[in-house]
């Protein structure tokens, strides 16, 4: 507000200058008022702060989400991790089955012990101790020889002179009298395969599949580890 000041002049007063803080804004002489530069620069940094502030929000926010699908992609297994997975799952399904088939074959294919008794002509187990009880003449050689010849799932295919060099066997006749013998005890599987080769495939079984004493059992392991 203006101050009253005591002037020189008897009975007179002079009104001092008053002095603002702020600058009054112009007028265009009524009551409008005049925009200057000054706040035409109030009024383009605003905006801008506000784009700015903006433009902070939108990049926190695609940041956000770009974490959220990261750590989605590291804890969530890619789709060929879950095809390999499913992949293997049904590669071990098919092998449990074939072991399971190939199981079932073996038992349905070995036989009991009142037929092996009565195809080795004896009374009992107690009269079968010697290898040869079971495998009798070349049987025992041709059947080591298989069974040295054979893959995991016992199979095998070789042509005639050679399984007969391998075994020891003279002739063609004595081969298929043994291979009979061998069929005969349920130890073997034979396929002949037509052509110029003269060869054939077989299925060997393992021993254990007939119901012997265990000492037969020891003796034939005993007979494949001295062979050379």
């Amino acid at each position: 507000m203006a101050t009253k000041r005591e002037s020189s002049k008897k009975g007179g007063f002079a009104l001092a200058p008053i002095t603002l803080s702020k600058p009054v804004k112009a007028t265009d002489g009524f009551t409008n008022l005049v925009e200057t530069p000054a706040m035409k620069k109030e009024k383009t940094i605003e905006p801008q702060e506000e784009q700015g502030s903006g433009s902070d929000v939108a990049t926190k926010k695609r940041e956000a989400k770009r974490e959220v699908a990261e750590a989605a992609n590291k804890t969530a297994p890619s789709v060929s991790a879950r095809a390999g997975d499913a992949q293997n799952e049904r590669s071990t399904k098919v092998k449990d089955n074939q072991s399971e088939k190939s199981e079932n074959r073996t038992a349905d294919f070995a036989l009991t012990e009142n037929e092996l008794l009565r195809i080795l002509d004896a009374d009992s187990l107690d009269e079968i101790y010697e290898l040869p009880d079971v495998l009798r003449a070349s049987s025992l050689k041709l059947y080591a020889t298989l069974i040295r010849l054979a893959d995991s799932r016992g199979r095998t295919r070789v042509k005639n002179h050679e399984l007969m060099s391998k075994a020891g066997i003279k002739g063609i006749a004595t081969l298929y009298k043994q291979e009979r013998w061998l069929m005969d005890l349920k130890l073997l599987e034979k396929k002949a395969k037509p052509g110029p080769h003269d060869g054939s495939s077989y299925v060997v079984y393992k021993l254990e599949t007939l119901p012997l004493p265990a000492e037969i059992y020891e003796k034939f392991d005993e007979y494949l580890s001295n062979l050379k």
